[in-house]
């Protein structure tokens, strides 16, 4: 190294550790005074949850509802056709078949997808959106084993798992957007990593409690990364995301070792057996592929 090079990086160092305290004290405030800088959800979005808050609501409206938008009725019906939901041979080609096949719930979550990313992800070169997608897609495996864990494991509904799963580090998404002029050179920072752990469970939920989303999600993506993974009976929501999320972050290290289940936590009534618990892994694992190309980003 050469004398100028340490003198280059101190210099980058310490706007890095500028930035940091002017990013923190923004989320401190923002988080006070309520004071989200939220872009608006895309209209359809809005309309779709505003339709499926009211419990008479037919499928037909839901379906007219969708339909005003293509891109997500484009995402609707592939979500259908999807392996996860669809076993049959003739294709989906309605979206008031697609509606009946995915229920409310989901109908719901894939709304809400389509909106966080038109909102959090939907910028940036290519660089910055490598990393965007790299959360993105975690969030996306962590829904797929949350979907499962809750069907298998618990008793809680499975597609607000998924949701909850889905939208987990929507804070990250947030604070890489309010910092997009310089997120290139802070994503590489620890320092900035430690803040994306320090914030984004409390900027996630705010973002949640914005977006009017119910209690229970608000407080999964709150408390996900604190909370015991030794769940209670029966598992709360907040529990199954935990268990997921640390499913999905050991994924590679379960594949590669033979005895990881012998050392894993103890994740209390959501415990599984090896067998159980290597095909969740492996089925969540192609779920999340099947989502990204549903999805897409």
């Amino acid at each position: 190294m050469q004398a100028t090079d340490s003198v280059i990086l101190g210099d980058e160092y310490g706007k890095a550790l500028g930035m940091m305290a002017g990013l923190v004290a923004e989320l401190e405030q923002s988080i006070a005074g309520n004071k989200l800088e939220l872009p608006s959800l895309p209209e359809v979005a809005l309309k779709v949850r505003q339709a499926l808050a009211d419990d008479s609501v037919s499928s037909a409206e839901i379906a007219r509802l969708l339909g005003t938008d293509p891109a997500l009725a484009a995402r609707v019906l592939k979500t259908a056709n999807s392996a996860l939901f669809y076993r049959g041979s003739k294709p989906i080609t309605s979206l008031l078949n697609a509606v009946a096949r995915l229920g409310q719930r989901m109908i719901r979550n894939v709304a809400l997808s389509y909106a966080a990313q038109q909102v959090f992800i939907g910028y940036g070169s290519a660089e910055l959106r490598a990393y965007l997608v790299g959360i993105w897609q975690h969030s996306v495996h962590v829904a797929a084993l949350a979907h499962m864990l809750a069907g298998v494991r618990a008793q809680a509904n499975a597609d607000d798992a998924f949701l909850a799963g889905l939208l987990h580090e929507i804070g990250k998404l947030y604070i890489l957007m309010r910092t997009k002029s310089n997120a290139e050179m802070l994503s590489s920072t620890a320092e900035f990593q430690s803040v994306l752990g320090a914030w984004h469970s409390k900027i996630g939920s705010a973002v949640l409690e914005a977006w009017e989303l119910a209690p229970e999600l608000v407080s999964a993506v709150r408390d996900h990364e604190t909370c015991e993974l030794a769940a209670g009976t029966p598992a709360s929501l907040t529990e199954i995301v935990a268990v997921a999320n640390y499913l999905a972050e050991h994924s590679a290290e379960v594949a590669a070792d033979e005895d990881f289940h012998e050392r894993a936590p103890d994740f209390g009534s959501l415990t599984m057996d090896k067998a159980t618990s290597d095909w969740l892994l492996r089925a969540g694992d192609v779920d999340m592929r099947l989502l990204m190309m549903t999805f897409g980003v």
